[in-house]
C-alpha cells in the first residue's frame, strides 16, 4: 500500500474519531502494522499529537486530525484612480 492511500485511510479514521486514535488503536481498526502507521503518522502535517495516555508499560500519543484552512489568496493590485485637476 502507498503511503499516500494509507495516508487517506488515516484521515479517514481519525475524521470519524473527533476524540482521536493511538496508532495501536488506528492499526487495529484498519489492519495494519502499527510500525506503518507510527511512519505515515509521522509524515503527515495535518496530525497532532493531542495528548498522552498510559498504557500498560508507557505513554500513547492521542493523534487528532487538524484543520488546515487554504492559503491565503493572493492579493490583486489595486486600481489606482488617475488624480485630474481641478477645472
Amino acid at each position: 500500500m502507498t503511503i499516500t492511500v494509507l495516508s487517506k485511510r488515516i484521515r479517514d479514521a481519525l475524521a470519524a474519531a473527533p476524540d482521536g486514535m493511538t496508532a495501536m488503536e488506528l492499526s487495529l481498526a484498519l489492519d495494519i502494522g502499527a510500525s506503518q502507521i507510527s511512519r505515515s503518522l509521522a509524515l503527515m502535517p495535518d496530525v497532532y499529537i493531542d495528548r498522552w495516555v498510559q498504557t500498560r508499560t508507557k505513554y500513547a500519543g492521542v493523534h487528532c486530525l487538524a484543520f488546515v484552512p487554504d492559503d491565503c489568496p493572493y492579493p490583486r493590485a489595486k486600481r489606482r484612480v488617475e488624480s485630474r485637476p481641478c477645472q
